[in-house]
């Protein structure tokens, strides 16, 4: 988990000084606010790990890592130091601590061609999500005939990163030997249940999408997971889920809508274990709220929450009033103990600084910028009401 993180000097960032919840977080800004640079910068902090590579020096981990850091962040120049915040005279550091009390610090200044690590501990990796779907985009990323530096041109570590990611086998597919787990049951159906199917790699290194839904199935008496020692587990031993589809036809993923493949990306990272929580890390989602059907926003909260319950930490940005909402709303602090905290960034209007402040509290949102528009628009329907009883 990640409990502290701390920038001086980062990009829009002079000074920031951020406590996250163990489960939920969300960050909350106007545009050019930063809220996409914070959750990179989180992202390729957390790709650091300890060590060194076997056939490399110290300078020469530092130049591979400053390369994969600056590929997050897809940057046109080779320095690290073109991160730096132009106005400061002062270094840049980055620090993010974990609830071990390790943590990942690094510095740079505006001439660093390498970042300098003052400490880089080993820490489970994160998983990002960007705000553009990514399951159509695979095949073209992965391409064998397809020139590499102009793949990388056009896309950012996150996006190649994930596409790797979304090829691994599910549990439930011939080529994965690996079992479902069964905290994640419920949400696996309903990810499925909401698109009303699932995206299956194929041999051309796309993804179709395959309607059918999940199922129950007896588990063969001689699968040695199988036991009938406890009535309690005898019915969870007894079970297997397996997909079933109900429709001869396979549909091409372009064929299916934007929203619907961002919660087929959710769905395969979950039922690959690229997120399992509790053992890997963070789980980074750009504007999740992306051409999503507002309609679908309410399951996608649940489930979010229901991962939250499960040890997974989750960092969201967003502008999207609906997901707010359904956070508070849905949220249950005593019987299931969840906890949202939002992070709220702002750009003064003297200095034009990014500010940041925190709360537990949906309530005290009232003062950002997502807020203040849906009440214009709430004042303006009555204004018109109003006009229209007039007449």
């Amino acid at each position: 988990m990640i409990a502290n993180l701390e920038f001086d000097n980062f990009t829009a960032f002079e000074k920031l000084d951020l406590s996250l919840s163990p489960r939920i977080n969300v960050i909350i800004g106007s545009n050019g606010t930063g809220k996409t640079h914070l959750l990179k910068a989180i992202y390729a902090l957390g790709l650091i790990v300890d060590g060194k590579y076997p056939e490399r020096s110290e300078t020469g981990f530092a130049a591979t890592t400053s390369g994969k850091f600056l590929r997050i962040f897809s940057t046109e120049g080779d320095r690290v130091g073109m991160l730096a915040s132009k106005s400061a005279r002062a270094p840049a550091n980055l620090r993010l601590v974990h609830s071990d009390d390790s943590s990942i610090k690094v510095t740079f200044n505006g001439r660093s061609q390498y970042l300098e690590f003052a400490s880089r501990n080993a820490a489970s990796k994160p998983v990002y999500i960007p705000t553009k779907e990514v399951l159509s985009l695979v095949r073209g990323i992965r391409h064998s005939d397809h020139d590499r530096a102009t793949v990388e041109m056009i896309f950012d570590d996150s996006y190649l990163n994930l596409a790797e990611l979304l090829v691994q086998p599910v549990f439930d597919e011939k080529r994965s030997d690996s079992r479902e787990d069964p905290r994640l049951s419920n949400v696996i159906r309903k990810l499925v249940d909401l698109v009303g199917g699932r995206y299956c790699l194929q041999n051309d290194g796309g993804f179709n999408f395959e309607p059918g839904r999940y199922e129950e199935v007896e588990k063969p008496k001689t699968d040695p997971s199988r036991s009938d020692s406890q009535t309690a587990r005898a019915y969870q031993d007894s079970k297997l889920t397996r997909f079933r589809s109900e429709d001869d036809q396979a549909f091409p993923t372009a064929m299916t809508a934007e929203g619907y493949r961002k919660i087929g990306v959710l769905h395969r990272l979950l039922s690959n274990g690229s997120i399992n929580p509790g053992e890997t890390g963070v789980l980074l989602w750009d504007e999740p709220e992306a051409n999503l059907n507002p309609r679908l926003m309410k399951e996608l909260v649940q489930v979010l929450l229901e991962l939250s319950r499960n040890g997974q930490q989750i960092i969201l940005a967003t502008h999207d009033y609906v997901l707010l909402k359904w956070l508070d709303l849905l949220m249950d602090k005593t019987g299931k103990e969840d906890h949202v905290r939002f992070h709220v960034l702002q750009r003064n209007d003297g200095d034009k600084a990014i500010s940041i402040y925190s709360t537990d509290e949906y309530e005290q949102l009232v003062t950002t910028g997502i807020s203040k528009t849906f009440g214009e628009l709430y004042e303006a329907e009555i204004e018109r009401s109003l006009k229209g009883i007039e007449l």
